[in-house]
């Protein structure tokens, strides 16, 4: 025997349980270095950033809710790179601009970050002065509360306390903590807000750029990983349901029935109570159970003719619809339009038509000659993002412990900027290890994103 075959038989045997973005990019960054195998639950992989197979219609294409990243996505981005998919045949790139069409409108500035931000602020429409100057205020306060770590409050209260015009929460802090986080502002956390903003708007001027998918998410990313899998030899189980983990006398974790050298978890909070193993510290099998989701709700509408919006991200302040993403500006259909509520659960529980007519409502006043809809369809994520109070927040890593990517010689499988998850490192007694990759609630997603999150959201 050679001392390839050794080494080859010497790789540890990994079980990657869901193959969301997630577990995809912990599967394909494990390479050759392991005896890979990816366990998945449904038909297909993606997880809550896929393609829907069927059921597509009139439309070019649908996902499961219209998904936007920025280029703060840094971990997918590589990702992609190494999975074979050229960034700009997946997304275009579209420097960041803020365009409601009821409200406030700007662009940022050819000028490095910060001040990129700053001169378009300054350069607003329907924007009086004072309220720049309030905006910007607010801005840099919140900037200089990032790494600070202050005692945490609701963004709801602090824009109280600063006594934040009505105008400016309902046309720039509503909209962005509804797009950022999913999340109602009396209960979004204002250090996640700030650490979102850190990483995706002031750190770099090409990290606030928006990244709009061209493509299905199933060309963009589960297609092409499978594809690297294989090419890698990683064995993938689709519609393999996993049961609780048990560790072995051996050190090992049984997986289905099956021994493995340790256990990627890459699945919804929801799912991991049930999957971790018996002896897992009583707060963090709990932790769950405090967690609060919210939905999104994604409205896909094609019109008799072209439509012509005012941006490729079309905001509105009043409207049922936050966000209209036109299909024209992606090199797409200009006939279709998706429509993006978050925190739809908070909205309105309305029934898929009642939807359609409200979002119909948001975009003929726009495009006045689009003519009638042809096609509908509506898809609610229901539990599209995470959360846990901040009174109930647990502390996720014990016994020695450390994130995954303060490992020695780590790969980083899993970028939390990038995709919507954290990545936690348990030991379970002296038997073995299982890596937990579940979105956080401290996820910097926005659920145009997610991913996912980024990454992924999100649906985001």
């Amino acid at each position: 025997m050679n001392v390839l075959s050794k080494q080859h038989q010497a790789r540890p045997k990994i079980a990657v349980i869901g193959a969301g973005w997630a577990g995809l990019s912990a599967a394909v960054h494990l390479g050759n270095k392991a005896e890979v195998h990816v366990f998945e639950a449904s038909k297909q992989a993606g997880g809550r950033a896929r393609t829907l197979a069927a059921g597509r219609g009139d439309f070019s294409f649908l996902d499961n809710g219209q998904h936007i990243l920025i280029g703060a996505y840094h971990g997918v981005r590589t990702l992609m790179q190494q999975i074979g998919v050229p960034e700009n045949a997946a997304f275009v790139r579209c420097p960041l601009q803020w365009h409601m069409a009821d409200g406030m409108q700007f662009k940022a500035a050819s000028l490095p970050a910060p001040l990129h931000l700053l001169a378009g602020i300054l350069c607003a429409k329907k924007l009086g002065f004072a309220d720049k100057l309030r905006l910007l205020d607010s801005m840099r306060a919140l900037q200089r509360r990032h790494g600070l770590n202050p005692p945490d409050i609701s963004v709801g209260e602090w824009l109280g306390k600063r006594h934040t015009p009505r105008r400016l929460v309902a046309e720039f802090w509503q909209p962005l903590v509804w797009g950022a986080l999913n999340t109602p502002l009396e209960s979004a956390s204002l250090n996640i807000l700030a650490n979102v903003l850190q990483d995706g708007v002031w750190a770099q001027k090409s990290d606030s750029d928006y990244l709009l998918p061209k493509l299905d998410l199933g060309r963009i990313m589960a297609e092409p990983a499978l594809g690297r899998l294989k090419k890698n030899g990683a064995v993938v189980h689709l519609e393999s349901r996993v049961g609780r983990l048990q560790p072995l006398p051996s050190g090992q974790i049984e997986v289905n029935g099956a021994a493995f050298d340790g256990a990627i978890l890459a699945v919804a909070p929801y799912h991991a109570a049930a999957l971790l193993p018996p002896d897992t510290p009583a707060n963090i099998q709990t932790a769950y159970a405090d967690m609060q989701y919210h939905a999104i709700t994604t409205v896909y509408l094609r019109y008799a003719a072209p439509l012509n919006l005012p941006a490729a991200m079309t905001g509105l302040a009043n409207g049922t619809a936050q966000w209209l993403i036109g299909r024209a500006a992606l090199g797409g259909s200009a006939h279709e339009v998706a429509a993006v509520i978050s925190v739809s659960d908070i909205v309105g529980g309305f029934a898929p038509a009642e939807w359609v007519a409200r979002v119909n409502a948001d975009v003929q006043p726009l495009c006045p000659d689009a003519g009638a809809t042809v096609a509908a369809r509506v898809i609610t994520a229901s539990r599209a993002s995470s959360m846990v109070s901040r009174r109930l927040r647990p502390a996720l890593m014990w016994r020695n412990s450390a994130t995954a990517a303060d490992s020695e010689n780590s790969s980083r499988p899993i970028d939390s900027t990038s995709t919507m998850y954290a990545t936690v490192w348990l030991p379970i007694s002296p038997l073995g290890s299982i890596t937990l990759c579940t979105p956080s609630y401290n996820e910097k997603v926005a659920p145009m994103v997610n991913s996912d999150t980024a990454t992924m959201n999100a649906q985001k």
